[in-house]
């Protein structure tokens, strides 16, 4: 079942467009996120959804229900909201946070509600702390606990881990995204960053220029961009010169370019491959950085992901290797 439908959404602040027939469906247990860099709309389609911005052209569904019908705005109970800076109220403690969502409730049903929230959250030894007295991800899990107290059918989620250090990020979208997928919740996730949208994500809608410039799974955008921008965006590549790609026999037009991941060239000791000098070399763990530059070939700068050998940073040249099946072709604009 459709949870959020998306149709011809467009909407302008003044007489600034800000994004262009938008479409998209959001399905019971899914995670779609909107992906793009900041200023967008990204969180304008949030807002929209969730009945704080009503100036919008086209239709949004809730569960088949138009958020605006006749010209009257019916704002949805069955949406959740989850914000980037997690909205608690300070001078409540953790099991009032929560109450907050259940004011129709009698008192008996009440408890029996936050009961098992502070349960499934893990939050019951801190029940009765301050907010000021939690962790950032402590924090997190009572903003999301007093959103699905009421038991919305749809969550909003507003770069909701930008706040958290990489470990605690990593461990809380693991548990957010197997929460949604235990109860069944259609889920818009907004955010720019790349890791975040392709693990969390079973479709991704990428913006550029106010407009979808791709929709699909993860593994759909980052094995076929359908474009630069795409590619770019999801995943470090270099562009090709021409000459290069021609000596692979690829033909390409000047609507395309050629790319290749940083990772599919091989560092090779052969002199047969293609010479390389090199610019920089950056050790990062377990990989190295390599900038060079292709002297034979229109002296284009190429960045390498390697785990091959050990280099130091006397090293001057290096040889590549490029297999042609590595090569895509994708459209420039």
């Amino acid at each position: 079942m459709i949870g959020i439908s998306v149709k011809d959404f467009s909407i302008s602040f003044g007489d600034t467009k800000i994004l262009e027939n938008i479409s998209f469906d959001v399905v019971q247990g899914e995670i779609v996120t909107i992906l793009g860099p900041s200023g967008c709309g990204k969180s304008t389609i949030l807002r929209s959804i969730a009945s704080l911005q009503d100036e919008y052209k086209g239709d949004i569904f809730i569960n088949n229900h138009c958020l605006i019908k006749d010209g009257k705005k019916h704002c949805h109970k069955d949406i959740g909201y989850i914000f980037q800076d997690y909205a608690l109220f300070p001078h409540l403690n953790v099991k009032d946070n929560i109450e907050f969502a259940l004011y129709k409730l009698d008192n008996i049903e009440k408890q029996k509600r936050v009961d098992k929230l502070l349960k499934q959250f893990d939050l019951v030894e801190h029940r009765n702390k301050q907010i000021h007295e939690l962790s950032g991800g402590q924090q997190q899990r009572v903003s999301i606990a007093r959103v699905l107290a009421y038991e919305p059918k749809v969550i909003l989620l507003d770069e909701p881990f930008s706040n958290l250090d990489s470990i605690l990020r990593n461990k809380t979208k693991t548990w957010l995204k197997k929460l949604i997928k235990d109860m069944g919740l259609s889920a818009i996730l907004v955010t720019h960053d790349q890791k975040e949208a392709l693990s969390m994500s079973d479709r991704i809608a990428i913006i550029n220029d106010k407009k979808i410039e791709q929709f699909g799974t993860p593994q759909e955008l980052f094995n076929s961009p359908s474009s630069l921008y795409v590619a770019n965006f999801l995943n470090k590549i270099n562009k090709l010169p021409e000459s290069l790609v021609k000596s692979y026999g690829i033909e390409i037009d000047k609507e395309n370019v050629a790319i290749i991941s940083v990772d599919k060239i091989e560092v090779s000791s052969s002199p047969s491959k293609i010479k390389a000098t090199i610019q920089d070399i950056s050790f990062c763990g377990d990989y190295y950085e390599i900038e060079v530059v292709l002297e034979e070939f229109e002296n284009v700068e190429l960045l390498v992901k390697t785990t091959q050998g050990d280099f130091d940073n006397n090293q001057k040249e290096c040889y590549l290797n490029i297999n042609k099946e590595n090569i895509k072709v994708v459209r420039k604009n």
